[in-house]
């Protein structure tokens, strides 16, 4: 909305002392849309009584100068994130009133169609990100935002609008700092208000001047009257200069006020603020205040003519009023719309033709190589991690990347789960794709709320607008006794979000075509890749490789009793079917490969040749996937059962550290033995949360197999020791270390001594190399070298000999 040109020119004639940078047209203008986001928000308030609008209503009135003072500035394709009090915001950004109004009132002509209402608005169109529920969340997406459009060559620039109340928030205080470091270009705009709900700020902090938090993170902070449209405007116009030459980041801290309640039935008084606290505050309201300057000081405007502009304002609000009072009910027969892509997987991963070359790989250079080849058949992949840069990541995953695609696309991030992974979000949703790489699947907690409550949410709540196809990979499950943190798989949990794909394959061939197909789809995609497997290898298809979602792999076929499983449970149930082999046992086992979506189909069509079904998982047992497959066989297979499915899980606990308390938790091949010979006799294993959870079972404690009295096999293939050149010596031994819980085997780069040279206790005598380092080997005594037992260039498993040291 403007001015008509002959009022402008009217008022550029008489123009008195202006301020630095605004014409009289551009102070007009800021006036009258200053008035349409409050007459909106004041037509919103008293449909919200008349209980038109369903859900809450938190309304933007007083605060209206921040708004328009600073998306002045901004252009369509610059994107803002807002709050829960974000319609000033989108209408400051450039969103019609219309469709505003209409999805303010659940319908189908909103923005969002209804899906999102007063607290989740998208417009693509104007680069309205989001406004959000959940306090501080986007800040992180504006981050991502800016860094995306400077991936892409142009100058646009991410802004996050948010409350006092974020200040205290960890998304706060992670986001700015990664966008300091990243010198992002983004701006961060603080509207205080003075009240985080009804919490005061002095009750919540006792830094209250915001604007000074900036220092914390190296970048400017500057406080503001955010009453004042013509200060608001100035300060942000140095802002995106800094923003849009590469110079990053800025907190703006605009002091203001909201003169009604929290929300729409928040009493404005009476309990946290006073009468007189509103009324000094209303005093100072930022568009009487202005319309006072422009037909005072400024002499930009006569009252007839502002009141021509509010009387304009009027009926376009009252427009937008009668439109979403016409517009119609959502069809109910859309709601489960735009949950997932439809389709859910690209077309390249339904190409399905056999490898015509295949190669050895271990698992990590497997999909290494699949991330290196969408990087470089897409630009504007990038990858963020904490150490994955030049390091080559804490498993050495990441390893040689950072040489290829240096630091701006292998991002190196602070220890701040919530704040890269929101970047990453806002990233991938704004025409780049990142991989935020977490770690271990137990760090997946710190960042949830980004994954479950945003990028799961946004294709839906946006209605089909936007999408977030970010990957999230971390290592997960169990290896070598890594202990309650750094141990777990969760894919139960997380396969239960709508949105949000769950992968966790066991070959390194899968892996390396899930992550492809995953760098191309639409959804976010959770990777977890079992720690135990990456030391392993298998073949791997050369060239352009990807496995689609929600599609099992037969692993191996037999006809008397079916096991389904993922990760490294395949491993352990290939090795049960071997050993039952031996008895006239056929075991068909089925690599579910992606837990969400789950291939029922597959396991059912097995079912129905074999009858008998277990499911073998390293997740709790609990509401977990064998709940889910058996349930599902009840629905596609029952008559084909000849009894009931069985169910064979970690047991429910945290993940100790001792290895003998490890294994007697874990599902290991011993156990899926015992377990499968149960089924075969007709009598299924109860799980053992029933009892863990004060639940009542009919079935003796016994048929829970007990734990090995012998330690099971390590949870990754057999690894072949490396023959030895000659007989093992009588001395101290020199064997290769215990390092990493991810690195099994060494190769021998050289020896530094001759066998018979003296050498001292400590002293380096040998170097041998992993996929992560070069580690130099101490001699364990003083004494001589020998004999030699491992030349140049053998491979060494970790613990393996390859000399020994004699003493005397």
């Amino acid at each position: 909305m403007s001015a008509p040109a002959s009022g402008r020119r009217a008022a550029a004639t008489r123009a008195g002392n202006l301020p630095a940078g605004l014409a009289a047209a551009a102070l007009i203008d800021l006036y009258e849309r200053m008035v349409l986001l409050r007459r909106f928000e004041s037509v919103a308030q008293v449909a919200c009584r008349k209980g038109e609008t369903p859900g809450f209503l938190h309304l933007y009135i007083g605060e209206e100068a921040t708004a328009v003072g600073v998306c002045a500035h901004l252009r369509p394709t610059d994107w803002i994130t807002s709050t829960h009090r974000g319609h000033g915001h989108a209408l400051a950004k450039g969103m019609d009133p219309n469709i505003l109004m209409a999805e303010l009132f659940g319908k189908r002509d909103g923005c969002c169609g209804g899906r999102g209402g007063t607290m989740h608005l998208y417009d693509r169109s104007v680069g309205l990100f989001g406004t959000n529920g959940i306090v501080a969340a986007g800040i992180g997406h504006a981050v991502g935002a800016g860094i995306s459009a400077r991936v892409q060559g142009t100058d646009g620039v991410g802004v996050a609008f948010f409350g006092d109340g974020a200040v205290n928030h960890g998304g706060f205080h992670e986001s700015l700092n990664f966008a300091g470091i990243q010198r992002a270009p983004a701006v961060f705009i603080c509207e205080n208000n003075l009240y985080a709900t009804a919490t005061p700020l002095a009750a919540a902090t006792l830094n209250t001047e915001i604007a000074t938090k900036a220092a914390a993170y190296g970048i400017p902070g500057v406080a503001v009257d955010g009453n004042d449209v013509v200060a608001v405007w100035q300060v942000m116009a140095e802002a995106i200069r800094r923003a849009r030459s590469g110079d990053g980041p800025t907190l703006i801290e605009a002091k203001t006020y909201r003169t009604v309640g929290h929300h729409e039935g928040d009493p404005v008084t009476g309990t946290y603020r006073t009468q007189a606290e509103v009324d000094a505050w209303a005093a100072r309201d930022p568009i009487a205040t202005f319309r006072a300057r422009l037909t005072g000081g400024f002499a930009c405007a006569t009252d007839d003519e502002l009141a021509a502009i509010d009387a304009r304002v009027e009926r376009v609000v009252q427009d937008a009023l009668a439109f979403a009072r016409q517009s119609p009910e959502p069809d109910a027969a859309t709601s489960s719309l735009h949950v997932f892509a439809e389709p859910i997987n690209p077309p390249d991963a339904l190409v399905q033709a056999a490898p015509s070359v295949t190669v050895t790989q271990s698992w990590l250079d497997a999909v290494r190589d699949g991330i290196a080849e969408e990087m470089r058949r897409d630009t504007r992949i990038l990858y963020f991690g904490e150490g994955t840069g030049e390091r080559g990541g804490t498993f050495a995953h990441t390893k040689n990347l950072f040489a290829e695609f240096g630091g701006e696309r292998m991002v190196d991030t602070p220890i701040s789960e919530q704040g890269f992974t929101a970047a990453a979000i806002g990233a991938s949703a704004t025409g780049t794709r990142v991989i935020a790489d977490l770690m271990f699947a137990d760090f997946l907690f710190e960042a949830a709320g980004q994954i479950v409550l945003q990028a799961s949410k946004l294709r839906y709540m946006s209605n089909g607008q936007m999408n977030a196809p970010l990957v999230v990979r971390v290592g997960a499950g169990t290896v070598r006794s890594a202990g309650p943190h750094h141990s777990g798989v969760y894919h139960p949990s997380w396969a239960h979000i709508p949105g949000l794909i769950v992968a966790l394959p066991s070959t390194p061939a899968d892996a390396k075509g899930l992550m492809k197909t995953a760098l191309r789809a639409g959804d976010p995609v959770l990777m977890l890749e079992s720690k135990a497997l990456f030391a392993s290898k298998g073949e791997v298809p050369v060239g352009d490789h990807l496995v689609p979602f929600g599609l099992a792999r037969i692993a191996r076929s037999g006809r008397d009793i079916t096991i389904a499983a993922a990760g490294q449970i395949v491993h352990r149930a290939l090795e049960a079917a071997e050993q039952l082999a031996t008895e006239g046992v056929e075991v068909e086992v089925i690599d579910l490969r992606t837990i969400m979506p789950l291939d029922v189909e597959t396991v059912a069509a097995s079912v129905r040749k074999t009858h008998r079904l277990l499911v073998a998982d390293e997740g709790w047992g609990a509401f977990g996937v064998g709940a889910e497959l058996a349930q599902a066989m009840n629905e596609l297979a029952y008559d084909d059962l000849d009894g009931p499915v069985a169910r064979l899980h970690s047991d429910p606990q945290p993940h100790p550290l001792a290895p003998a308390l490890e294994r007697a938790m874990l599902v290991d091949t011993p156990k899926l033995v015992a377990a499968i010979r149960s089924v075969i006799a007709g009598e299924a294993p109860v799980p053992r949360h029933w009892r863990a959870l004060g639940g009542r079972s009919t079935a003796p404690a016994a048929a829970t197999p007990p734990p090995p009295s012998a330690p099971p096999p390590q949870a990754r293939p057999p690894l072949a020791v490396a023959p030895q050149s000659g007989g093992a010596g009588d001395g101290e031994p020199i064997t290769m270390p215990f390092g990493d819980l991810t690195v099994s085997e060494g190769r021998l780069v050289r020896w530094l001594k001759a066998e018979g040279d003296s050498v001292a206790a400590g002293e380096v005598v040998a170097e041998i190399e992993t996929d992560k380092a070069v580690v130099e080997i101490e001699a364990p005594v003083a004494g001589r070298l020998g004999p030699i037992e491992q030349d140049a260039g053998a491979v060494v498993p970790m613990g393996g000999r390859i000399g020994s040291v004699r003493v005397g």
